[in-house]
């Protein structure tokens, strides 16, 4: 299955920390990559990012959400929700 998370800066995040928490959570990102765990991961418009996630829940999948540095200094917010592909992502079985 997967999901998809849109993450929003919040508007009163400290924006020093905001730049400290950063690279960490790019580090974070390029290894769930790497594992599988996430299918695709990039800024969302100006104040957020968003993750494609393969899980087999959605709990699994707020778990892996909770996981990112950005979300565990508590510098967004996040909706998640189950995406159903129209069509396949490129390189990736079902």
């Amino acid at each position: 299955m997967y999901f998809m998370s849109i993450n929003k800066i919040k508007q009163d995040a400290d924006r020093a920390l905001l730049n400290k928490v950063i690279p960490a959570h790019r580090e974070w990102a390029k290894k769930q990559l790497a594992a599988g765990t996430l299918v695709q991961a990039g800024k969302w418009g100006d104040r957020g990012g968003m993750i494609v996630i393969r899980a087999d829940s959605m709990a699994e999948a707020g778990k892996i959400v909770d996981q990112d540095p950005l979300a565990q200094a508590g510098l967004i917010t996040f909706e998640t929700a189950e995406l159903h592909p129209a069509v396949a992502f490129k390189g990736i079985a079902g």
